[in-house]
């Protein structure tokens, strides 16, 4: 096995180029679990096109959402969510109801069909008659067994456990929110991390050790995970020690991101706010794009000089220094930037192969935090 000159990462672990198009088209993936695919557009079939079309409609009445967690769970996973993704400029995981797709999720054999894979081809959202994202596919024998693995875990059945024993999400998530509401009342009672400093040092920049220690002392005593201030739920979640925690923001993470900017029929992204806020488009079909939108380049934006050169910086500039040529009035002059930026392609690379895992992510990422200079892109961006 030989290992990446500019990272020293191995090389089954070292980042992938991708070309544009290959990332424009597992964008979705990056955030999505397989759950919230719909099955549109998936595979092949021999299977005349009426009897796949009636397949991929499901039932005909709309899949319900059920629900796994209590009132106070999902109050938690709230308080978690709004961590992992949270409300600055933007709206965070807790706007977009992240916390809704997951309990969804978790309660998926509690629905019939299981709340797995969306029914297709269209929803309502780009001018057909019915919502078929809304009425979910079944499962066959093999996908109920694999899916109920994942969710439930094996349960010390015979038929579940050929691979030897499994702890299913269920199971990870209500040991994980009880571990954080655990964690809060001793914040509360005054028992701290051990690497306190180290966490408020490394972690919490924006916020110094006096500051945490005077939000401690302001506690109640009796407040949960969810009521915790923000700088204090990030304390515990960014406590190594606690192996509870870790392992439930492991799964967590990659499942936020998914409720957050998924299909709303999953039961997060509620008012679309994640597509929204990502200027994603959503699913098109069947007005579909119009000549203009395949052919042509985007209007570049505020922001666009930024992009590498591979997302079409190149004729972004272009764009800009043929504006900035014309003649201008009260219009400040054209600056240049100095960026150091990751490449975008190696990025994405990495978090596909990190498999949804936060844990994997982080071990790829750490040749590149601490790489040389010379493996970084260096550019600058000329923009008014």
């Amino acid at each position: 096995m030989g290992t990446d000159p500019t990272s020293g990462a191995p090389e089954d672990e070292r980042p992938r180029s991708l070309s544009r198009r290959v990332v424009l088209q597992c964008g979705g993936a990056v955030c999505m679990q397989a759950w919230l695919l719909p099955m549109a557009g998936c595979g092949t079939s021999t299977a005349p096109a009426a009897q796949q079309s009636a397949a991929l409609r499901g039932p005909e009445r709309a899949t319900p959402l059920a629900r796994f967690l209590t009132d106070a769970e999902r109050a938690t996973l709230r308080g978690l969510v709004d961590r992992l993704i949270p409300s600055d400029l933007t709206p965070g995981a807790a706007v977009a109801e992240a916390e809704n797709a997951i309990d969804a999720f978790l309660a998926a054999f509690l629905t019939d069909p299981p709340l797995i894979y969306a029914g297709g081809p269209f929803s309502d959202r780009a001018g057909a008659s019915d919502n078929d994202f809304e009425r979910f596919i079944p499962l066959d024998a093999y996908e109920q067994l694999a899916w109920r693995l994942v969710l439930e875990g094996s349960q010390a059945l015979p038929e579940r456990e050929f691979n030897g024993p499994v702890k299913g999400l269920q199971q990870i998530y209500r040991e994980g929110l009880a571990r954080l509401d655990a964690r809060a009342q001793q914040l509360a009672t005054g028992i701290l991390p051990a690497a306190l400093g180290d966490i408020v040092a490394a972690q919490l920049a924006d916020t110094g050790l006096e500051a945490v220690l005077a939000q401690i002392n302001a506690l109640a005593g009796n407040e949960g995970f969810a009521d915790l201030p923000a700088p204090l739920r990030d304390l515990i979640l960014f406590d190594s020690s606690d192996a509870t925690v870790q392992a439930l923001v492991d799964v967590a993470f990659p499942d936020t991101l998914a409720g957050t900017y998924g299909p709303p029929e999953y039961g997060g992204n509620r008012d679309l706010v994640g597509w929204t806020l990502t200027d994603f488009d959503g699913d098109v079909q069947p007005r579909g794009y119009s000549d203009d939108a395949v052919v042509n380049a985007d209007n570049p934006g505020a922001f666009d000089g930024l992009l590498p050169p591979s997302y079409g910086r190149d004729a972004v500039s272009a764009s800009a220094t043929a504006k900035s040529d014309a003649p201008q009035t009260g219009v400040a002059e054209a600056v240049t930037l100095p960026l150091v930026i990751a490449p975008s392609e190696s990025l994405a690379a990495i978090i596909l192969d990190a498999g949804g895992s936060l844990a994997a992510l982080k071990r790829r990422l750490e040749p590149w935090a601490n790489a040389p200079s010379d493996a970084i892109w260096t550019w600058s961006a000329d923009h008014a």
